[in-house]
C-alpha cells in the first residue's frame, strides 16, 4: 500500500490533476482526462512535470471521452486498494 502524506490539486477543472508526496518522499501524480484516470509515481527528488513522467501504477477508463473532472473523494475511492490518500477537506 502506498501512503500519500500530502496532496494538492494542481487543476480541479479539466483535466483534474492531483499531486502528492508519499511517506518515502516519492511524487504521486494523478490525472483524470478523457474519462481515463491514471496515477504515476516518480522517485526522483525533483521530478519533471510534477511527476507526470513517472511510472504508471494505475490506469482505468472510468468515464466517457468527454469527461475530465473528478472529485478527490472519488479518486480516493477508486484507488483505495493501492493508495491511501490524506483526508481531502481542503482539496
Amino acid at each position: 500500500m502506498i501512503k500519500v502524506v500530502e496532496a494538492h490539486c494542481i487543476c480541479c477543472a479539466c483535466p483534474t490533476t492531483i499531486v502528492g508526496t508519499t511517506e518515502q518522499g516519492e511524487t504521486v501524480y494523478a490525472r483524470y482526462r478523457w474519462g481515463h484516470l491514471s496515477v504515476r509515481i516518480d522517485p526522483r527528488e525533483d521530478p519533471p512535470f510534477e511527476g507526470a513522467a513517472g511510472e504508471w501504477i494505475f490506469s482505468e477508463q472510468i468515464g466517457d471521452e468527454f469527461d475530465g473532472c473528478l472529485a478527490y473523494e472519488e479518486l480516493r475511492e477508486l484507488t483505495k486498494g493501492l493508495i491511501e490518500w490524506p483526508n481531502g477537506s481542503d482539496l
